[in-house]
């Protein structure tokens, strides 16, 4: 089976689109289109980089793209601004079967301005025309058929993802260029939302006042400059000498940052679908590095740490840390106890049986 994989996500920072890679390699002969920074390289043959010119020339390259390549068997779509070329490259290539991830869950009343409404708008129209969807988890999965009109519910493929370094001499260029900061001794809580306000990073600064100088906050990713002005304000008012704030970091950065830090912050507001019913990678890439977390109280965070005892969902955020720090040892031992028994190839092995099933039935 001859497979494009389209997604407007980058490949080097985007977990969930390296695992569906993985998936669609176990279906059929894959070439994948993603974004890239400038100057990025592909990682094989099959892997074409779109070097960002915006959302529309994107649809324009993958169309000539799909052109390029001739008949296709299926269009394997990742996320939401993956369906207009992605349907668009069915059209021309003629292939038989379309397979869309939904990794995100927004309607009109959370959509943010008239992209984003125009975003759900298309989703709607077109997620009832795909072969087979794929949703981020149990909870979200109930909402799609409703919310899209499904005559199935969708598959579960839950973001069961570890880092990996990507060459063996990359854990030691991490460490030569950002081993100093690991030189003092301190309990090391580490975000990945950046300065981002509205994943609660203010409630998160806030508790390192309490918790003092033996703890330190780095703040990884990305990050909105009114966010990070909100931040460094905080920072400065509560005089704190205990928060770092970092930019967004490839795989191999991350790795290095999660194995040199205690705890892990997995958290969400809870105003829109999305958000409430989240689906973190994030939790298994600390969890896989043999951190416990500390999570908000979002419904599948909550429901995952009270099952597997792998971590604290509380609001409390200084109160959480505290009691992991507490007990490390013993969170850590749950933590292991827990990553023995979950693989991420079986994760996707099972996706890709479960797709070609659904193929079948068509």
């Amino acid at each position: 089976m001859k497979i494009l994989l389209i997604s407007y996500d980058y490949w080097k920072y985007d977990g969930r689109v390296r695992e569906l890679i993985k998936v669609a390699k176990e279906l059929g002969e894959v070439t994948y289109i993603t974004r890239g920074d400038d100057g990025e390289v592909p990682q094989e043959d099959s892997h074409i980089v779109y070097q960002d010119k915006g959302y529309r020339d994107f649809i324009g390259f993958c169309c000539r793209q799909a052109k390029c390549l001739g008949e296709l068997d299926m269009i394997f779509i990742d996320n939401r601004k993956g369906i207009l070329p992605g349907f668009l490259a069915k059209k021309l290539t003629g292939a038989r079967y379309v397979v869309q991830d939904c990794r995100e869950l927004y309607d009109m009343k959370s959509a943010a301005g008239i992209p984003g409404k125009i975003g759900c708008v298309i989703e709607k129209i077109f997620t009832r025309h795909s072969d087979v969807v794929i949703a981020a988890n149990a909870f979200r999965a109930k909402i799609m058929v409703k919310m899209f009109g499904l005559k199935k519910v969708p598959l579960n493929y839950e973001n069961i993802r570890r880092l990996e370094y990507t060459d063996v001499d990359k854990r030691q260029q991490a460490k030569e260029e950002c081993g100093e900061l690991f030189e003092e001794k301190k309990f090391r809580i580490i975000s990945t939302a950046g300065c981002d306000v509205s994943r609660t990073t203010v409630r998160m600064v806030e508790a390192m006042k309490g918790l003092g100088e033996d703890f330190e906050l780095l703040l990884i990713g990305e990050s909105e400059e009114e966010d990070e002005i909100i931040i460094r304000q905080t920072i400065q008012s509560l005089e704190l000498t205990n928060v770092k704030i970092l930019p967004r970091m490839d795989q191999n950065h991350l790795k290095y940052f999660i194995e040199n830090s205690q705890v892990g912050m997995v958290t969400y507001h809870q105003r829109d679908l999305n958000n409430k019913y989240c689906a973190s990678g994030k939790i298994f890439e600390f969890l896989f590095e043999g951190k416990p977390v500390v999570c908000s109280t979002n419904p599948p965070l909550k429901e995952f740490c009270e099952k597997y005892h792998v971590g604290i969902a509380d609001d409390n955020y200084e109160d959480a840390i505290r009691t992991i720090a507490e007990e490390y040892s013993t969170w850590q031992t749950n933590v292991q106890n827990f990553v023995s028994r979950v693989h991420v190839e079986k994760n996707n092995h099972r996706l890709a049986e479960k797709i070609q099933k659904e193929l079948e039935e068509v």
